[in-house]
């Protein structure tokens, strides 16, 4: 998993079973009083192997505008190189399952990484 702080891609301890929040906690970026600021400001997302695929959102809801979508185009090479992925990795905005809990999230494919890069 990762996200985008301050600017910068942070790539979580490979092999974490935290999920986003226990991991910014962890990392001191969030407190009780911050929670919902910074999660709803952090692009953030997950590689899932077995869907070979790269999802970004942000906020509780997992959700998208055009900031995500910019920064996964922006950030695509980086996370290929970090996380040593292939160019046929589909990259999508969104969370990775349409529907949690009964709710249904809005989820887009981008592409893959090699249809991204090339813009």
């Amino acid at each position: 998993m990762f996200c985008i702080k301050d600017g910068r891609t942070k790539i979580a301890p490979e092999g974490t079973t935290m999920s986003h929040l226990e991991w910014f906690e962890a990392e001191g970026w969030i407190t009780k009083g911050n929670v919902d600021e910074f999660m709803d400001a952090t692009i953030r997302g997950v590689f899932l192997p077995a869907r070979h695929a790269l999802f970004f959102y942000k906020g509780t809801g997992f959700f998208f505008d055009d900031a995500v979508v910019k920064e996964a185009t922006h950030r695509a090479r980086e996370l290929m190189s970090a996380l040593a992925l292939d160019s046929r990795v589909a990259v999508y905005v969104g969370p990775p399952d349409a529907i949690v809990h009964g709710k249904q999230y809005r989820q887009e494919l981008l592409g893959t990484l090699e249809s991204v890069l090339k813009g």
